[in-house]
């Protein structure tokens, strides 16, 4: 028989005895644990049926002085990967998201975002623990019918035996990627001409730190070589595709704000 896929169940993944369950349930938009239940059990039994895929990054590592996995979600959406990517609103990603799109935007119009930009930005307030946060970001991918693979940044403690039986109960593949620490300082770089398709030699050295991050979820994505991920990824950051994308949404996410506040 199988299992059902309940908050309970994701608890015990993770060897959880006390949680606020209360504060879960209103990140998460509902109003009881057999609510959410209910719509667990019904995006699993969806999924098994959906053609279409979204792939989830989940920051579970600090962010710290690091920007290249800021970056992630945009690669995703270049190579056709609709991916949501979610974070906490630490104070790195404050200060580099505003100079490519307006950050008070990315919570509004979620769903049109996944449509036409094929990327969603997640960004939670940087006031749960890293359990809590693990478990949040857990439940927004399985309750999304589409998600088919979740790539976690840092380290859940998953041993082998349970992420096997996750994957058999959620069909959602799950992978761990071992952060890579970045080695610059980015308030000394110039963030509007990171992705220009002409780079100075420091932005040059930045860049090569976004690929070698990236290529392991790249990596992954495509089930392709470390070094042709990269390699893919550096031909993404010299042919300015990234800079394009983020233009694109810089421009979405403006207009989206615009609309909302006209509309008060």
């Amino acid at each position: 028989m199988q299992q059902s896929l309940d908050l309970q169940y994701i608890l015990n993944l993770f060897d959880v005895l006390e949680f606020d369950i209360h504060k879960l349930l209103q990140l998460l938009g509902f109003h009881s644990i057999e609510q959410l239940n209910q719509s667990l059990q019904q995006s699993l039994i969806l999924r098994q049926h959906e053609t279409n895929s979204h792939q989830y990054i989940l920051q579970a590592s600090s962010i710290g002085n690091s920007l290249s996995y800021l970056f992630s979600p945009f690669i995703g959406a270049v190579l056709n990967q609709t991916t949501v990517y979610i974070a906490q609103k630490e104070s790195t990603l404050e200060e580099v998201y505003p100079h490519y799109f307006t950050l008070d935007a990315v919570h509004l119009e979620k769903q049109r975002s996944m449509q036409e930009m094929h990327l969603s930005l997640d960004l939670v307030a940087d006031e749960l623990d890293a359990k809590e946060f693990l478990i949040y970001a857990l439940c927004r991918a399985l309750l999304d019918s589409h998600c088919q693979h979740i790539m976690l940044v840092g380290d859940a403690g998953l041993e082998g035996i349970k992420r096997e039986a996750f994957t058999q109960i959620t069909h959602i593949s799950f992978t761990e990627i071992a952060p890579i620490e970045d080695s610059f300082d980015f308030h000394k770089i110039d963030l509007k001409k990171l992705f220009w398709k002409k780079k100075s030699d420091d932005i040059a050295d930045v860049c090569r730190g976004i690929a070698k991050a990236n290529a392991p979820l790249v990596s992954q994505q495509f089930n392709i070589q470390l070094d042709k991920a990269q390699h893919l990824i550096d031909d993404l950051l010299y042919g300015e595709h990234i800079f394009e994308k983020l233009s694109v949404f810089g421009e979405f996410t403006e207009t989206i704000f615009k609309h909302h506040t006209d509309a008060k």
